[in-house]
C-alpha cells in the first residue's frame, strides 16, 4: 500500500473518500465536483482517492490533479481488492472527524455532500445515509433484476437493522469517532452495513437520493457480491449475540418497535 499526499496548513472540516477500480473518465469530474460543491458551502474538505491499482491509469490522472490540489489525497492499494476494504481504508486514513463516502461514477449525487455535513455537524447524527427507499428516493437505469436484488437485500438487512431502510447504500458520511474500539470486517459491497451492525451510533439519519446508474465505464455488481453479503450478515450476528462486542442489533430494534420518527435532515 502506498501513499502520496500534502500536508493541509488547517484542520479539515470533513474528508470525501472516493474508492476506485478503472475510474479514468470519471475521477477527473468527480474531484472537480466535489471541489466545487464543498467550497461553495464553506466546507474545507481533504478529497481521499483510494485507489485498487487501476490498471487504466486512475492514480496517474490524480497525481496530475495533486500538482494543483493541496487537499487531494491518494491511496494506492495492492492488495485486498474491493470496495468495502478501500472504504475501510480509506475511513482510518481521513484526516477529519468526519468522513463522507461516495462512488465516483456519478450514481451517487455530490450535490448532496453538504447536506450529509450539516447532518452530522449541527444536528447531532453520528451517521447519515443516502436512501433509495424513504419517500422521495428513488432508482434510476437499472435493470429490473438489479432493482429486485437490491431491494430483497435491503429488506434481508432491515432483519437485523430493522428501522434504517437502505443499510446498504454506499453514500454515507460518519464520524469516525463511532468505530473506536470496533472491529470491522469489510467485504462486499456493504461497508455502511457493516459500520450499522457493529459501530457505536446513536443517531441514524436517512436522506432520500436519486441513485443513477453509472454515467461511465463498466458496473462491477457480481453474483459472487450476495454470497459475500449473507456471509456479512451472519457475521454481523456472531458479534452482537455470540460475542457480545455490539448490542447494534438491540438498539435498532429498540429504535423501530417504539416507533420513533425516524432521523431526517
Amino acid at each position: 500500500m502506498a501513499i502520496q499526499s500534502t500536508e493541509g496548513a488547517e484542520p479539515y472540516d470533513l474528508t470525501v473518500v472516493i474508492p476506485t477500480f478503472n475510474e479514468k473518465e470519471n475521477i477527473g469530474p468527480m474531484i472537480r465536483a466535489v471541489h466545487e460543491i464543498c467550497t461553495e458551502h464553506k466546507i474545507f474538505e481533504e478529497i481521499l482517492v483510494v485507489d485498487d491499482d487501476s490498471p487504466d491509469g486512475t492514480a496517474g490522472i490524480v497525481r496530475s490533479l495533486q500538482e494543483s490540489m493541496n487537499n487531494l489525497e491518494l491511496l494506492v492499494r495492492h492488495s485486498n481488492h474491493g470496495l468495502s476494504p478501500s472504504l475501510y481504508d480509506g475511513i482510518l486514513a481521513a484526516g477529519a472527524p468526519l468522513v463522507q463516502c461516495i462512488d465516483c461514477d456519478f450514481s451517487h449525487p455530490p450535490e448532496k455532500i453538504p447536506r450529509f455535513y450539516r447532518c452530522l455537524r449541527e444536528n447531532g447524527c453520528d451517521m447519515v445515509i443516502g436512501s433509495r427507499y424513504v419517500r422521495g428516493g428513488e432508482v434510476r437505469n437499472w435493470a429490473f433484476h438489479r432493482e429486485i436484488l437490491s431491494f430483497g437485500a435491503a429488506t434481508l438487512g432491515r432483519v437485523l437493522i430493522p428501522h434504517v431502510h437502505d443499510s446498504g447504500s454506499g453514500f454515507f458520511a460518519i464520524k469516525k469517532a463511532i468505530l473506536d474500539e470496533v472491529t470491522l470486517t469489510p467485504r462486499g459491497f456493504r461497508m455502511g452495513f457493516e459500520i450499522l451492525g457493529k459501530a457505536g451510533w446513536a443517531r441514524v439519519a436517512e436522506i432520500p437520493i436519486t441513485f443513477k446508474d453509472r454515467e461511465m465505464g463498466e458496473s462491477k455488481l457480481r453474483w459472487r457480491i450476495l454470497l459475500q453479503y449473507l456471509v456479512q450478515c451472519l457475521s454481523i450476528l456472531e458479534y452482537n449475540l455470540v460475542q457480545r462486542r455490539s448490542n447494534a442489533i438491540a438498539r435498532s430494534w429498540r429504535i423501530y418497535l417504539a416507533r420513533e420518527v425516524p432521523e431526517r435532515c
